[in-house]
């Protein structure tokens, strides 16, 4: 990485910059190795520079909160960009329609339409992490996603240039999107309703309740470990395979709530692994049905370095 050394050197950058970065306290899952180069940029044109200097064959994630993934034991090669807090310019336009950029905590999301009478916004509430990773997973959750509220996204290519999707260019479907590892969502274009602030606190309040009830809190977790199939859902199959509390190491599988892997407090990121394949492989011997990974996995495994 001694080409990014150099351009630091040269100031080109506004951002900060990091080398063999560990990224352990950063997930909520509270495991993982090291980045080899970290950057966090200053905003959406320090970025594009720095994009515009890293070679077209050099590795790049892009993450905004780490709310979603499992950073392998091995870490992560190439260039790890970090989406910071400051990428949250909001700007609510005529017709209901609110910009948001992809820094902003999918609650808080939720809040400001709140606040601005917007409905359909409610379902974020219950979604962690920040709206960017959100548009890129078509996050979703009691009957609602991403898909059904955005109309524009605005997203940095990997040369630095700036190209928009509109909807049906984001080619949505459960949990995926068109976003590839290496383009960096910048803001996004909402489409809200008018309503009654009353009736939006009520759905809030009802995501809010529903998830404190049924989801693991103040535990490091990741968030749903694997993709609902169809007509199931997957803690459903989990349970009746009977891996309820199951652990493996330091991770375990929630007795709340079957499709959240919990840390216990000294789980390796290979714990969570072998945990999940684990789980693939009963359920899929016990129902015939083969679960898919919705927390994405990411870098080398100690045993491949």
């Amino acid at each position: 990485m001694s080409e990014f050394h150099n351009l630091m050197d040269n100031n080109l950058f506004r951002g900060r910059i990091f080398f063999d970065k560990s990224l352990e306290n950063l997930t909520w899952l509270k495991v993982g190795g090291k980045a080899s180069c970290l950057y966090i940029p200053k905003n959406r044109e320090d970025l594009a520079v720095f994009l515009k200097q890293i070679d077209s064959k050099t590795r790049i994630n892009v993450f905004g909160r780490l709310s979603n993934v499992l950073i392998r034991d091995g870490g992560i090669s190439g260039v790890t960009i970090l989406i910071p807090p400051s990428f949250s310019e909001i700007e609510i336009h005529k017709n209901n329609k609110i910009t948001i950029g992809s820094g902003l905590l999918d609650k808080n999301v939720s809040k400001f339409a709140f606040d601005n009478d917007l409905g359909g916004f409610e379902f974020l509430s219950g979604i962690p992490g920040n709206i960017g990773g959100a548009i890129a997973m078509n996050a979703g959750c009691y009957g609602s996603e991403i898909k059904d509220i955005v109309e524009e996204v605005l997203i940095l290519e990997r040369d630095g240039e700036l190209k928009s999707y509109n909807n049906e260019e984001m080619h949505f479907s459960y949990r995926n999107s068109v976003v590839e590892t290496d383009q960096v969502i910048i803001e996004a274009t909402f489409q809200g309703k008018h309503e009654n602030k009353s009736s939006i606190k009520e759905k809030i309040d009802a995501v809010i309740s529903s998830k404190e009830e049924s989801q693991p809190s103040k535990v490091a977790t990741g968030g749903s470990t694997f993709k609902n199939p169809k007509e199931i859902k997957a803690w459903e199959l989990i349970n009746s395979s009977g891996l309820s509390g199951y652990k493996i190491g330091g991770a375990m599988i929630s007795p709340i709530h079957n499709n959240f892997f919990v840390n216990t407090g000294n789980a390796s990121a290979k714990d969570f692994e072998k945990l999940g394949e684990f789980v693939i492989h009963e359920v899929e011997k016990y129902h015939g049905i083969r679960l898919e990974w919705e927390i994405h996995l990411i870098g080398d495994s100690i045993d491949e370095i």
